[in-house]
């Protein structure tokens, strides 16, 4: 290969890590999730023209070969080969051991039992109710996510989605920023199906919905990412856990819950620590509790 080749392969290598980098870490509302780019697809016609372009690189630039000092053929075969493979390890990646919200644009789960199976196993269950629970959920979300603050939303997060987005807020705390998420709307939530193991139930569950959202200096308040005035239509998908062999609580079950380390009674709804004993209490050793999160789509309506 020669050194007009390598250089230039070095280069565009380098300018390909970077953008898919960006369209990674450029993101906004709780998880960070929404970006500056649109991805995946979407069930919506929201009625506008999407321009935005997916190309890096002009070819009217020239990565013609053959020519004296130009790069060759095999050159050119090597980047292509080389920024593929590099955009199918960042597109596809999935979600870590620890609970991490997977990368934008992932893929809904499959191979789901049918909610109505779900139903015959527990009567109880009520997809309205859930539905509900999941859209206050979503607001109270991104509420706190503005707030930088999610100690109120404890007890219904997992251990290591409670983590790991509890690590991302320290990113905007620690420079000073706070990605302000506004006009929250839940257009649809749609509950897809659930799997289960021997220790666990997880609900998985479709959520559509419409926010604004940008980052603002904390000193000036000054934006420095995203705009007041776009709408961004996300899809996501949530997964929800619960222990095995629970069961829907009528109303008047759900007001005293019982730390099922000590015994103590504990109002799960004030805090997700006991007072007797210290032991984080989530709501998944009673109802459902969210443990991740996949951005599916995103489309952006307006500048």
């Amino acid at each position: 290969m020669k050194k007009t080749g390598i250089t230039a392969f070095i280069l565009i290598l380098a300018l390909l890590v970077s953008a898919f980098a960006f369209i990674h870490t450029a993101g906004a509302d709780a998880g960070d999730f929404s970006g500056d780019s649109d991805y995946g697809g979407s069930d919506y016609d929201y009625d506008y023209d999407n321009d935005y372009d997916y190309s890096y690189y002009d070819d009217d630039d020239g990565y013609s070969g053959g020519g004296s000092g130009g790069i060759s053929d095999r050159t050119i075969i090597f980047i292509i080969v080389a920024g593929f493979i590099l955009y199918t390890v960042v597109s596809s990646k999935k979600k870590n051991k620890d609970g991490s919200p997977t990368a934008p644009g992932a893929r809904p789960e499959t191979g789901l039992l049918s909610v109505s199976a779900l139903k015959e196993k527990d009567p109880a269950f009520s997809e309205a109710e859930v539905s509900e629970m999941i859209s206050n959920l979503y607001v109270r979300l991104q509420n706190a996510w503005t707030a930088k603050d999610l100690s109120p939303l404890r007890p219904y997060l997992t251990d290591s989605l409670y983590a790991q987005l509890d690590r991302q807020l320290d990113t905007y705390r620690q420079s000073g920023q706070t990605n302000i998420v506004e006009r929250i709307a839940v257009l649809e939530v749609t509950l897809n199906g659930y799997k289960e193991n021997s220790e666990t139930q997880a609900l998985y569950a479709t959520v559509r919905t419409r926010i604004t959202d940008y980052v603002v200096r904390d000193g000036d308040g000054e934006i420095t990412r995203g705009s007041r005035t776009s709408e961004k239509f996300m899809t996501y998908e949530w997964e929800l856990i619960r222990s095995q062999g629970s069961l829907t609580r009528k109303p008047a079950d759900r007001v005293v819950h019982n730390c099922p380390n000590c015994g103590a009674p504990l109002d799960i709804n004030r805090t997700a620590k006991c007072e007797y004993c210290g032991s984080i209490v989530t709501v998944k050793d009673f109802d459902w509790a969210l443990t991740s999160i996949k951005g599916l789509s995103q489309r952006t309506v307006g500048k």
